[in-house]
């Protein structure tokens, strides 16, 4: 019984220090090469794309942040695959009339795809799928 019970506790320690932490700061991010990597990606994605442009700040205009989210990708088992780095816009301190006058989110909704299917399979279209890793620097301003 005793060691049974010790060989319990060694493989609890053993998971707990197997679970993968994502960084809440981006000086904790620089210290790890992997997360350093996935930030030189998504940074090199907005380069490849030209959608990265230095401008003077203007007067009398909001300047919006930006913030680094941080997050593991798994596979079914919970092992990590890649880490993830995005760098987003903190669009939450705009205020409407003066940052923005209409907003605009590119969801399908559930309706949407069943007619897309339904006219395809009447019309006998062919369908393929995209799955684009930064969709919205494709689309047109």
């Amino acid at each position: 019984m005793r060691l049974r019970s010790k060989f319990s506790l060694e493989c609890n320690y053993s998971l707990m220090l197997s679970i993968p932490i994502e960084p809440k700061k981006v000086d904790e991010a620089l210290q790890n090469a992997d997360w350093f990597n996935s930030m030189h990606e998504e940074l090199h994605q907005f380069v490849r794309n030209d959608v990265w442009e230095l401008v003077p700040r203007p007067n009398g205009v909001n300047v919006i942040g930006t913030k680094w989210i941080f997050k593991n990708k798994s596979d079914g088992h919970g092992t990590v695959i890649r880490n993830k780095s995005r760098l987003v816009a903190r669009g939450y301190i705009q205020v409407e009339g003066i940052d923005f006058d209409e907003t605009f989110a590119p969801i399908a909704r559930l309706e949407s795809i069943r007619i897309l299917l339904a006219i395809a399979s009447h019309w006998n279209f062919k369908l393929y799928q995209m799955d684009v890793k930064s969709a919205f620097l494709n689309g047109m301003f």
